[in-house]
C-alpha cells in the first residue's frame, strides 16, 4: 500500500514538472523557437529553389532567345527588348518548378534541438527535438527582369534573372507563422560593346589611359599695345592718311585765304 503511495506520488511530481517546464517552454521559449524555425524554413525553401530553378535554366533551350537586340544602319546595337514568347515559357516553367518543390519540401522531417531556443553555445544541440514543418502557403509569383551595370568604357554588361517570391507557413506544436521567401537567381548574362572614344576622362575630369590627354588647340596669337579691333584701327589709318592731291588742294585754300 505504501508502495502504490510512493509511486503515485513520484507520478504526480513528474507530471507537475512536465506542466510546469511545458508551460515555461510556453511563455519563454516560443518566440526564440519560432526565430530559429523560421530561419531553418527560409533556409531550406531557398536552397531547394535555387537548386531547382538552376537545373531547369540549365536545360532550357529558351535562354539564348530571351532578348531580341535592335540595330542601327551601321550594325551597332541601339537597344534591346526580351522576347515575350520565351519570356512568358520561362516564367511558366519556374512558377511550375516551384511548386513541385515546395511540395517535396514540405514532405520533409526536420527537428530544432530544444537548447538551441535557450541561447547557450553549449546546450545548443542538447534537448528534445521540437519538430517544423513546412507548408506552401499563397501562390508563387516569378518575375523576369533585367539590370544593367558599367563594364568599361562604353561598355555595358546586362544580366537577365528571376525573383521569386512565395509564402510559406512555418508549423510548430501549438503554433504556426507565415515566412514570406523571395531569391533571386541568375540566367543569363550578356556584354555589350560599344565604341572606345580616342579621348576621355573619369568623373573628375582626369584623362583616363597612357594616350587619353585630348590634342592641344593652337589659338592665333594676340597683337600688343592696340586696344582697339583690327577692323577699328585700319579704318582709323584710313582717316589720317592723305592723298598727294588732298595737300596740294588744302595750300592753294590756305593762299587764297591769305589774299
Amino acid at each position: 500500500m505504501k508502495r502504490r503511495k510512493v509511486v503515485f506520488i513520484v507520478f504526480l511530481i513528474v507530471i507537475a514538472l512536465f506542466v510546469q517546464f511545458f508551460i515555461y517552454v510556453e511563455q519563454h521559449m516560443r518566440g526564440p523557437i519560432i526565430h530559429l524555425a523560421k530561419i531553418r524554413v527560409k533556409q531550406i525553401a531557398t536552397e531547394s529553389i535555387n537548386e531547382a530553378i538552376t537545373a531547369q535554366v540549365a536545360n532550357e533551350q529558351q535562354v539564348d532567345n530571351l532578348i531580341d537586340w535592335r540595330t542601327d544602319d551601321s550594325g551597332k546595337v541601339s537597344g534591346f527588348m526580351l522576347n515575350y514568347s520565351a519570356h512568358m515559357r520561362i516564367t511558366s516553367d519556374t512558377i511550375q518548378t516551384v511548386r513541385n518543390t515546395l511540395d517535396e519540401v514540405s514532405r520533409l522531417s526536420e527537428h530544432i534541438p530544444l537548447g538551441q531556443a535557450l541561447g547557450s553555445p553549449i546546450l545548443a544541440s542538447f534537448g528534445p527535438g521540437i519538430p517544423i514543418k513546412i507548408e506552401p502557403k499563397g501562390d508563387v509569383k516569378v518575375d523576369l527582369n533585367t539590370r544593367r551595370q558599367d563594364a568599361g568604357i562604353n561598355n555595358i554588361l546586362v544580366e537577365v534573372y528571376l525573383r521569386v517570391r512565395t509564402e510559406l507557413a512555418v508549423v510548430v506544436p501549438f503554433d504556426m507563422e507565415a515566412q514570406a521567401v523571395e531569391t533571386e537567381i541568375p540566367v543569363s548574362y550578356l556584354l555589350v560593346v560599344g565604341d572606345v572614344p580616342m579621348y576621355y576622362y573619369d568623373g573628375k575630369g582626369n584623362p583616363v589611359g597612357d594616350q587619353a590627354g585630348a590634342p592641344s588647340i593652337a589659338l592665333p596669337p594676340m597683337s600688343g599695345g592696340n586696344s582697339g579691333t583690327p577692323g577699328q584701327s585700319s579704318e582709323s589709318d584710313d582717316t589720317q592718311a592723305e592723298t598727294p592731291e588732298e595737300k596740294e588742294g588744302a595750300s592753294e585754300t590756305n593762299e587764297a585765304a591769305d589774299h
